[in-house]
């Protein structure tokens, strides 16, 4: 399996505030950094809030959702950036992980709202 910018599969991700916790979701590859991928984590299908709530700053549209096999309309949330060598994600992501490969409007869409997010 090729691992690249754009790929989305599906990974077993901590939950931050409860480290011991996990929850299969599906990742993106956002960017390479000195031989690193750096994987958005989390997706969530909870449309932002009125009024928005803190973590509503942080939800990214993905607006081709079902081209990507999500069932319902999804959101990335910008907040949390993982990084994985090659070997290290090669070792954790099986094929049958694999969900697809985002377009990419969607992807530079995404990327241009983290960079924002992250400055």
């Amino acid at each position: 399996m090729v691992l690249d910018i754009g790929e989305i599969f599906w990974l077993e991700a901590e939950y931050e505030d409860i480290p011991e916790e996990s929850k299969r979701r599906p990742a993106i590859i956002i960017g390479k950094v000195s031989g690193s991928f750096l994987i958005l984590v989390s997706t969530t299908t909870q449309s932002p809030s009125e009024p928005p709530s803190y973590f509503d700053q942080f939800k990214i549209p993905i607006y081709n959702w079902r081209k990507y096999g999500f069932t319902k309309p999804s959101w990335a949330l910008g907040l949390r950036l993982i990084e994985f060598t090659e070997d290290q994600l090669k070792s954790i992501v099986k094929i049958e992980d694999y969900i697809g490969h985002m377009n990419e409007f969607d992807l530079q869409h995404l990327i241009s709202k983290i960079e924002q997010m992250h400055q």
